[in-house]
């Protein structure tokens, strides 16, 4: 199924980045750097209810905002999804990103 069936709320004329699944130690960021100096730090976290509490922290250099461009743009926004479910947040006016976030215990890859 495409992308902007299963997420009818990114805009037609948005642009979107797949970023497929991300694997993450539960509180611990990962820095992903798009293109056009976008980056992104994503923090999942794994909740004892099962969901997973997902941070984001987005900047940019040159990002539109209500239309207007500015030079140095960042947002941070927070949320809960289900395990296996994938998100698409928006950030700013420029961009949505999609991914499927698995959280693995920080203790997996210990050795005895």
């Amino acid at each position: 199924m495409r992308i902007r069936q299963q997420f009818p709320s990114i805009p037609s004329d948005m642009p979107v980045e797949n970023l497929g699944e991300i694997e993450f130690v539960s509180g611990s960021p990962r820095v992903i750097e798009l293109k056009d100096g976008q980056s992104l730090s994503i923090t999942a976290t794994a909740k004892l209810d099962d969901t997973i509490q997902v941070s984001i922290e987005y900047e940019s250099t040159k990002q539109s905002v209500t239309r207007l461009v500015t030079e140095s743009y960042s947002e941070q926004s927070k949320f809960l999804l289900k395990p296996g479910m994938r998100c698409a947040p928006k950030l700013g006016d420029d961009l949505a990103i999609v991914f499927k976030p698995r959280v693995i215990d920080s203790d997996a890859d210990a050795q005895p």
